[in-house]
């Protein structure tokens, strides 16, 4: 294909969404949905959750889906993700730059994408049938959580998620919130290639965002403060099985197991 200078998808406010609960990877959960038929691992015997220590950083950013700023530089890095369903390597390469200051968190997805495959747009559409990324996160309650995501067309989609969990802290089902609206988030969205040609050979899409503390009904964290979250991503192909990827993986059926979100530990 060819390939000429980047180009901004979409700038947009007010992210996310409610994503797939899935069995293997995923019937999309809707409002009200079951947890996936239990599978036998026993929770207690799986590795711990991933740890980043986010730092604390200044900087004025443009949101343009570059990381052109020095402070990008400066950010905390994860990746590759994994299968989340058994923590093997991705097909591709997912990476997150992440930082916070005192109003907000500031994260850059960079997925590497040789099929970029998206249609949808509209606010809350059910994204994770196509390609998409995905944060979930919480201070301090597991079984409730924000669930948040952006597609290569700058589509985004909130939720605030409720989990009910046996007693091994496992997902039975869970309850979707789809009227929250997180109205100060900003994102926005650059391609290197054409999303939906499958005859061609696309090159990476990437995703800089701004979640502000506000959106999250939270003060901001102060250092040493530690969060749960996990980031997610579904990868798709021509002709290549479906992705359900990972920074920890749940190994659990589903992205819903808030009990192997990592740790999010704020530095100074």
């Amino acid at each position: 294909m060819k390939h000429g200078p980047l180009s901004l998808v979409r700038l947009v406010t007010g992210v996310a969404a409610l994503s797939a609960l899935c069995p293997g990877i995923g019937n999309a959960a809707e409002p009200t949905a079951k947890a996936p038929a239990p599978i036998a691992v026993d929770p207690a015997t799986l590795p711990a959750p991933k740890r980043v220590i986010i730092p604390k950083l200044q900087a004025v950013l443009t949101i343009d889906g570059e990381f052109n700023e020095p402070v990008w530089a400066k950010a905390a890095t994860i990746g590759p993700f994994v299968l989340s369903s058994n923590g093997e390597r991705e097909r591709e390469s997912t990476m997150v730059r992440l930082w916070y200051d005192d109003t907000a968190l500031y994260l850059g997805y960079t997925c590497t994408d040789s099929d970029i495959q998206a249609t949808l747009t509209a606010h809350d559409s059910r994204f994770w049938t196509e390609e998409v990324v995905e944060f979930f996160v919480t201070r301090r309650e597991m079984a409730r959580y924000f669930e948040l995501e952006w597609n290569p067309l700058g589509g985004t989609f909130d939720a605030i998620i409720a989990n009910v969990l046996d007693e091994r802290g496992v997902s039975k089902k869970i309850d979707g919130d789809w009227s929250y609206t997180a109205k100060l988030m900003k994102s926005a969205v650059k391609v290197r290639g054409t999303v939906g040609k499958t005859d061609d050979k696309d090159e990476f899409w990437q995703v800089e965002i701004v979640i502000p503390f506000a959106d999250l009904g939270e003060a901001p964290p102060k250092p040493g403060d530690v969060w749960r979250g996990n980031f997610y991503r579904f990868s798709r192909g021509t002709n290549q099985p479906v992705e359900a990827l990972a920074w920890t993986p749940t190994i659990l059926a589903g992205f819903h197991q808030p009990n192997r979100f990592g740790y999010l530990e704020f530095g100074k």
